[in-house]
């Protein structure tokens, strides 16, 4: 999944699904709603209704299979009236195409199948925001990387960065878990496996 860039396309030599992101599809309309207020209010609100959706499949704990079921149900429909009010905008004149509004409806006719892919494909995401808030510690290390003494310094600290970012994706007390590793070190590398961020309390 990302955004419609051509440069994140890819480029493998079998097929993929590429999924875009709702939350860039969402932008175009959100950063013209100034310009064309009644407009993209309502874009805005279908987009608004779509995100409650997956917000109450992630309530249900819903598995996979329901959770696409409850989308195509409940959000196809939304996705479905975006696409064809777009369309009707420009095709009756209401919107010019090179406006900034109609500019957002040709980013959105054109990406269609990639932006709902989350309801055409098992555990396919709305939107990619936990990945690029993900991004957004690799970043900030990259800024601080340029004060390391040393290249082994800023080495150790990709490690550290990447136990952190996997601990705390597992859900893991980090300052814990770096304890724990810390006070078994031997242990940690005879059996690194054993140590991994949603392995290591099983032990202790």
């Amino acid at each position: 999944m990302s955004d419609a860039l051509s440069s994140n396309r890819p480029s493998l030599g079998f097929e993929v699904e590429h999924c875009l992101c709702n939350s860039h599809g969402r932008r175009q309309f959100a950063e013209v709603l100034n310009q064309f207020p009644d407009e993209v209010e309502q874009v805005l609100n279908w987009y608004g209704e779509i995100w409650r959706y997956d917000d109450e499949a992630r309530e249900l704990e819903l598995n996979t299979t329901q959770r696409l079921a409850w989308h195509k149900k409940l959000s196809l429909p939304m996705m479905k009236k975006i696409h064809s009010w777009g369309k009707s905008e420009l095709t009756n004149g209401s919107v010019e195409e090179n406006s900034g509004l109609g500019k957002a409806i040709n980013y959105f006719n054109k990406h269609y199948e990639g932006l709902t892919a989350f309801c055409r494909l098992e555990g396919a995401q709305l939107d990619n925001n936990r990945a690029e808030q993900a991004l957004k510690l690799v970043a900030r290390n990259r800024k601080n990387a340029m004060f390391h003494k040393t290249t082994k310094g800023a080495h150790v600290a990709d490690v550290v960065m990447a136990m952190i970012a996997t601990a705390a994706e597992a859900g893991v007390n980090v300052l814990d878990y770096f304890n724990a590793v810390q006070r078994r070190q031997s242990e940690v590398m005879a059996n690194p496996e054993q140590f991994l961020p949603w392995n290591y309390q099983s032990d202790i």
